[in-house]
């Protein structure tokens, strides 16, 4: 069974109405954007990955690493998607940088961002989680806007409640029960 995380965003994916002509599926390797949204009208769809992304995962069309400083990427894509891929990324100005890079102007990158998640596999990747205000200011930095943030909620309130049982210090009056973001931002 899927993590409640995981699940909040499928439940997105299948709201989403998705007509463009260029879409770029950034580390979408292993779980690709197609197939997963209500709808789809794509003229011409690419994955961008590492080279070798995934045991048993195939070769995506185009190489890229969001910690490189060398991109590889194309631009002036409509939609660029960028799905579970930040908690991965060390270098994440690097990575707004790309992402800019990649878009055409007006267009839409849609990006995970996990707040709080355990460390997972594989262990010597996982780098960063992030705060609202952190992809604010990397956001700023590099010139793209936030057209929305969104929350994934998680299913009950047990992580907040273990932060109070360890007695760590929560900004008051802020809801504590969100594991990540969806963001919407535009160049």
């Amino acid at each position: 069974m899927s993590s409640s995380y995981r699940m909040e965003l499928d439940k997105w994916l299948a709201s989403l109405d998705v007509k463009a002509d260029m879409v770029l599926d950034i580390g979408g390797s292993q779980l690709p954007v197609r197939g997963r949204t209500k709808t789809w009208v794509v003229e011409d769809y690419k994955i961008a990955d590492l080279p070798e992304p995934h045991i048993e995962s195939p070769k995506p069309d185009i190489e890229v690493d969001l910690n490189s400083h060398s991109s590889g990427l194309e631009h002036d894509y409509d939609i660029i998607f960028c799905l579970e891929v930040f908690d991965y990324v060390y270098d994440p100005y690097n990575a707004f940088e790309i992402i800019k890079l990649g878009l055409k102007k007006g267009g839409i990158a849609w990006v995970t961002f996990p707040m709080m998640y355990p460390l997972h596999q594989p262990i010597e990747d996982d780098a960063l989680r992030y705060m609202p205000s952190g992809i604010t200011k990397l956001a700023k930095a590099v010139g793209l806007k936030i057209v929305q943030m969104i929350p994934r909620r998680t299913e009950t309130d047990a992580i907040y409640n273990a932060f109070r049982t360890e007695r760590m210090r929560c900004a008051k009056h802020e809801d504590h029960n969100i594991s990540g973001w969806i963001v919407e931002f535009t160049k």
